[in-house]
């Protein structure tokens, strides 16, 4: 990748035919060159993180690489009936960038609910977050609405708290901030996290939390406006969760304190579920309300630690049967043993019944993608919570995934989000992709390790096939946008398509471009080098090149900056006394090298390859010629093993007239 600015460049002004997905053979062979797409040119703050040694320009991260680090303390009271948490959090936080902060800037992401607050969708207004109490190393500050540089104090901003300091963090210095706050919940908090008929509860951005400040931007702190998801840093969290006797806990992390909230039958359970390849109910809701499943008392605080992980979610229920087994992972800890993760499935047989695979479905997700990732996943449970009426699909979060329903579907549909949500784990949990600028990272890569699973728990599916008609029907209506586009400025109906099936779809065609080998050791070098650490899409395309040998700008520029396609045609065959002359045409925008295979009369087969280099000299138009010796041509086809995303396949194929 050339981080020089050139514009794209046309060797001919006779280009309206390259606009037809499918048009006629006239127009199609009236155009005589097509764009050629130009280099591909990162953004300034990217080429600044490149001068600075923070990136480096074969996709790894820089020498002089650094993060901020934070230390949550969390402790917290959920009133299940009125639906009410009430919390105070203790967040240390370590300037290791080479800057001096003035200022230090928190998500609110909760304000999502509050009234006059701006968003892009209707959402039930609770009230939002109300502060009690916010210090700085245990200076309390008052709210200032006109709050300005020489102000010390804060200032609500959305769903952003702004602090503006009177004693500046330095670099390699530290800060202590405390705030007590509640926040009632929402039932639907964004279709991703609330409440089910308050006998359930998943919280989730649920507590005041540091923005991102990074080598790029600085504070990355956009508002969330409840379509586009997150953004967020690594840290270390520890939290004292208090809920009512009878309510189980899951949460983000190691449950510390197991034998002060647990009774012995569910901790006797528990130990042999998180050893067993088999599933295991740890609780029924009959042993739920008979007050069997957890210790004695009246509230019961549950104590979790979490290490480097981008986010803190729980989940409580006093009605959720719980089934638990394990996944086998590869040696983690380099002890030369087989590791296990414990796999957690909290749900209401009356809600979802389909849910009683539930916990073997996370067990093969967690195997297959900690095998194809060749990155074993790193914690020590994985848990998927029943959210009816929460939520319709699935929404990620470290360890824990909600999930909906699914009571009218089938087997098959709940173990695909399945497969889904846990991919998350990988990317944007380990990988910290913005999710919020840059949606197609995660949610791309996610879908494309689910199809991946999908062959393998569902032999026979055409998983990839299903993406990527999805993507050329998007084509085919003309309602692509592009996937460098932010989350947030999407219309209706592009987000989806440009975020998942898109560059799903694309990560297929790479690997056909590229081969297995070269594929997926470029995949796997990604989640390996930027894992807790916070990649752009630069740093994904150089490292493709690095590990391909090759620059691939025609490619990124074509599919991720424009909404180019690819439409190959055989646009027909002419016979004369020296042999046949085939004319393989390119009628899309989007150069892709293209293999031609060719029958003869005679019952022989030929291949041809026409390099990308033809159509990025600018030729819309390439002739093969076939000697009279080898005999008349039979059959024509382009592509056809079906390794690229044609938006028009009836056109690469041809076939001779019989008499």
């Amino acid at each position: 990748m050339r981080p020089v600015r050139t514009s794209f460049s046309w060797v001919s002004t006779s280009w309206v035919a390259g606009l037809l997905l499918a048009g006629s053979a006239a127009a199609a062979a009236a155009q005589t060159a097509r764009p050629v797409p130009g280099p591909v040119v990162p953004p300034p703050e990217f080429q600044a993180a490149l001068a600075a040694g923070t990136r480096a320009v074969d996709g790894r991260p820089g020498p002089s690489y650094w993060q901020n680090q934070a230390q949550y303390r969390l402790e917290a009271t959920l009133d299940p009936a009125a639906g009410i948490v009430t919390g105070q959090v203790l967040i240390r936080y370590e300037n290791r960038s080479p800057d001096t902060l003035d200022e230090l800037v928190l998500h609110l992401h909760q304000n999502l609910h509050a009234p006059g607050v701006v968003r892009n969708e209707p959402q039930e207004v609770t009230g939002g977050v109300i502060l009690r109490d916010v210090l700085v190393d245990g200076r309390p500050l008052e709210e200032i609405l006109d709050l300005g540089d020489d102000d010390a104090g804060y200032r609500v901003e959305g769903t952003i708290l702004r602090i503006r300091l009177d004693r500046p963090v330095n670099s390699g210095s530290r800060v202590e901030v405390e705030v007590d706050w509640e926040n009632r919940l929402p039932q639907n908090g964004a279709g991703r996290m609330g409440h089910s008929d308050r006998e359930m509860y998943f919280l989730a951005y649920w507590f005041p939390r540091m923005a991102v400040y990074d080598d790029l931007r600085g504070w990355d702190a956009e508002p969330y406006l409840g379509g586009a998801e997150f953004y967020d840093g690594f840290a270390d969290y520890e939290a004292s969760l208090t809920v009512p006797g009878g309510w189980t806990v899951m949460a983000t992390g190691e449950l510390l304190n197991p034998a002060q909230v647990l009774s012995p039958v569910s901790l006797e359970r528990l130990e042999v579920a998180v050893a067993s390849d088999t599933v295991v109910t740890v609780a029924t809701p009959d042993e739920l309300t008979s007050g069997s499943v957890t210790a004695e008392g009246a509230s019961l605080t549950w104590r979790f630690r979490a290490t480097g992980v981008r986010d803190f979610s729980w989940t409580t229920s006093n009605v959720q049967q719980w089934d638990a087994t394990s996944a086998r992972v590869s040696d983690r800890d380099g002890d030369g043993v087989q590791d296990r993760v414990a796999i957690h499935s909290f749900w209401r047989p009356d809600r979802a019944p389909l849910w009683r695979d539930q916990a073997r479905f996370g067990k093969h997700a967690i195997e297959h993608h900690s095998r194809y990732t060749g990155f074993p996943y790193p914690w020590p449970h994985m848990t998927s919570v029943e959210g009816t009426d929460i939520i319709g699909g699935g929404m990620e979060f470290p360890m824990l995934t909600l999930i909906g329903g699914y009571r009218d579907r089938v087997s098959q549909d709940l173990y695909n989000v399945t497969s889904h949500e846990l991919a998350h784990m990988w990317i944007p949990m380990v990988v910290g992709t913005n999710e919020k600028r840059h949606a197609w990272m995660d949610e791309g890569s996610t879908t494309f390790l689910e199809n991946e699973s999908r062959y393998q728990y569902w032999p026979g599916t055409d998983a990839h096939g299903g993406e990527r008609e999805t993507y050329l029907t998007s084509v085919r209506a003309r309602a692509e946008e592009p996937l460098m586009r932010h989350g947030d400025h999407y219309e209706a109906g592009g987000y989806g398509v440009a975020s998942y099936s898109k560059p799903s779809t694309l990560l297929v065609t790479l690997r056909s471009l590229l081969g297995e080998d070269v594929f997926r050791r470029a995949y796997r070098a990604f989640i390996q080098d930027w894992a807790f650490r916070h990649p752009t899409p630069w740093d994904f395309f150089n490292t493709f090149e690095r590990e391909a040998a090759r620059e691939l700008d025609w490619f990124w520029a074509s599919f991720y900056y424009e909404t180019w396609h690819l439409d190959q045609a055989v646009g027909g065959v002419e016979a004369g006394p020296y042999g046949s002359v085939i004319r393989i045409e390119d009628r899309g925008f989007a150069p892709m090298p293209a293999t031609v295979r060719i029958e003869l009369e005679g019952g022989s087969v030929l291949e041809r390859e026409i390099p990308v280099e033809r159509w990025l000299s600018g030729a819309a138009v390439v002739e093969l010629r076939i000697p009279a010796a080898a005999g008349g041509v039979a059959r024509v086809e382009i592509d056809p093993d079906g390794l690229f995303p044609d938006a028009d396949r009836s056109n690469n194929r041809w076939e001779a007239r019989t008499p």
